[in-house]
């Protein structure tokens, strides 16, 4: 499986050519980002919106991980995880990246640990937005939706968006995406190169 390097540029291309018109006047939107990758990504399209709309244009966050990525979450583990990872070439880091979405994609455990906030009016909003970093089996963006939908009534419109789709096959295949079957190497991901995103 071929491995990318996040493209900010490429991206911002994406935005204006995907979500340009996504708001109508008189629209208001909710953009939700799914911490930890999707955050800084929600905080970009958040941005985007508000640059096509004088309308209001929201931003939250909210927590759905697996079990184990609690582990890489430590500090003490992240910073010696970092650090190891920084010395080796991108080709290695490529193979145990590839590894590790096999790992992954094969692990039929789809536990997710969720946190939604539940003191925003969602009802405020026409339009929500979900955005993500990449959808692998999908747990993690169909736990966020039904999360989401205990919240609000069926007029309000729920969009998803991620930069890629690892694998075809996944549960749920957001609305909006750049690549599929590929792996994307973020800036903030442990293996991420240095960048001024």
């Amino acid at each position: 499986m071929e491995v990318l390097n996040f493209n900010h540029n490429l991206f911002d291309k994406f935005l204006t050519n995907k979500i340009s018109k996504f708001l109508d006047n008189d629209t208001t939107c909710l953009v939700i980002g799914i911490k930890e990758g999707g955050m800084p990504l929600a905080e970009i399209v958040a941005q985007k919106l508000q640059s096509y709309t004088s309308e209001k244009v929201d931003l939250v966050g909210v927590i759905c991980q697996r079990s184990s990525t609690k582990i890489k979450k430590n500090k003490r583990t992240r910073f010696i995880l970092k650090k190891g990872l920084n010395i080796l070439p991108e080709l290695l880091l490529n193979k145990l990246r590839v590894l590790e979405h096999s790992i992954l994609i094969n692990n039929k455990d789809l536990h997710r640990d969720i946190f939604i906030p539940n003191d925003i009016d969602y009802l405020k909003y026409d339009k929500i937005l979900i955005v993500d970093d990449a959808v692998d089996s999908g747990a993690t963006l169909k736990k966020v939706l039904e999360g989401i939908n205990k919240y609000i009534n069926s007029d309000i419109n729920i969009t998803t968006l991620s930069v890629v789709v690892t694998d075809t096959k996944a549960s749920i295949i957001p609305d909006y995406y750049l690549y599929s079957d590929v792996l994307i190497r973020f800036p903030w991901s442990l293996d991420g190169q240095k960048s001024n995103f």
